[in-house]
């Protein structure tokens, strides 16, 4: 007697499971597309002038990206209002990972504190990718100041309080809230002598009109080395890797640990893939030996956080850091 012709074709498919082939066919009917992204130029929006770190990273960080996604990766600068500006248009771009931040920290995780009338909300408007760099500031003094390190310091100020003063590259930057920090730790007074950048600060260390500065690595570092500044200490957590006999202000002060930074950030709402596909080259390029040596030249440490959850964590210990920070010394600016 025949078998139905049904029969038949349960019998094939109990064979064809058997070998694998059904198997197969399900396995490719269920596996995820591939990420379509990027799909047209991406731009990277750099809050400040053409020239700078910031923008030289940038461009840095575009050839590279543009070479892994074959696609164009271009820098746009748009500069104001401390990177809030620049910040801000970041921001409020369409969340579909075509346009990066180069973020910093003075416009993420300190203006909020300072200022009530920013155009963002950098912890609910931005998401994480990955850190760039950080920048350590370096505390100097004038010659004539007799202290070799920063206990000698701490404890000429407190014999002296008023007497010495320090001079900034700005009301509100990173170098004057290190130096209001320092002050707030060590329960010293210091008079605080502001100037328009580190141009005209410079000199008046130099000419004995102030007494000691904090200020970025690529602005005092040079003065060092030629003896005409001294360094006491680096105010990141622990010591500068490319400048291990400068000691960390955290050996003497171990809550002290301030720095700017860049990073690469997204619109809100940016989907958790495109923000691994844009993070996962970056994580290769701030450890390539070249990148390192770039960024130590710029006055850089290159970052060891690379994936957007780390970045994201080490984002938010930041910003409360200056939240207290800012609370406790009472600057404000602007609104």
């Amino acid at each position: 007697m025949r078998r139905p012709r049904l029969g038949r074709i349960a019998i094939m498919a109990a064979a064809l499971v058997g070998s694998g082939v059904f198997g197969l066919t399900a396995e490719r009917s269920s596996a995820q597309p591939a990420l379509a992204y990027p799909e047209k130029t991406v731009r990277i929006v750099v809050p400040f002038p053409a020239g700078g770190a910031t923008d030289i990273l940038a461009r840095l960080v575009a050839e590279r990206l543009s070479g892994d996604f074959g696609r164009p990766v271009v820098v746009e600068n748009v500069s104001g209002a401390a990177g809030a500006t620049g910040t801000a248009v970041g921001a409020k771009a369409a969340a579909d990972g075509h346009t990066l931040l180069m973020a910093t920290g003075t416009a993420t995780t300190l203006l909020p504190h300072l200022r009530s009338d920013l155009p963002y909300d950098s912890l609910r408007d931005l998401v994480a990718v990955t850190l760039i760099a950080s920048f350590p500031n370096l505390l100097v003094v004038r010659p004539g100041i007799p202290a070799q390190d920063v206990a000698a310091l701490i404890a000429l100020l407190r014999a002296t309080p008023g007497k010495l003063s320090y001079a900034s590259s700005g009301f509100g930057a990173s170098p004057h809230l290190s130096a209001e920090w320092f002050k707030r730790l060590t329960k010293t007074e210091i008079l605080h002598v502001p100037y328009t950048g580190s141009g005209p600060a410079l000199p008046a260390l130099l000419g004995g009109h102030v007494d000691m500065m904090f200020d970025t690595l690529p602005s005092v570092l040079p003065l060092v080395q030629e003896g005409k500044l001294r360094a006491l200490g680096v105010t990141t957590a622990g010591r500068v890797p490319f400048l291990p006999d400068i000691p960390a202000i955290a050996e003497t002060l171990p809550e002290f640990d301030v720095m700017s930074w860049l990073g690469i950030m997204v619109p809100a709402g940016t989907s958790a893939a495109v923000r691994a596909r844009i993070a996962a080259p970056l994580a290769k390029f701030v450890r390539e030996g070249a990148i390192v040596k770039r960024m130590q030249e710029l006055g850089a440490v290159a970052s060891p956080i690379v994936t957007p959850q780390e970045f994201d964590a080490w984002i938010r210990r930041d910003y409360e850091k200056w939240r207290r920070v800012v609370q406790e010394t009472g600057i404000r600016i602007g609104k």
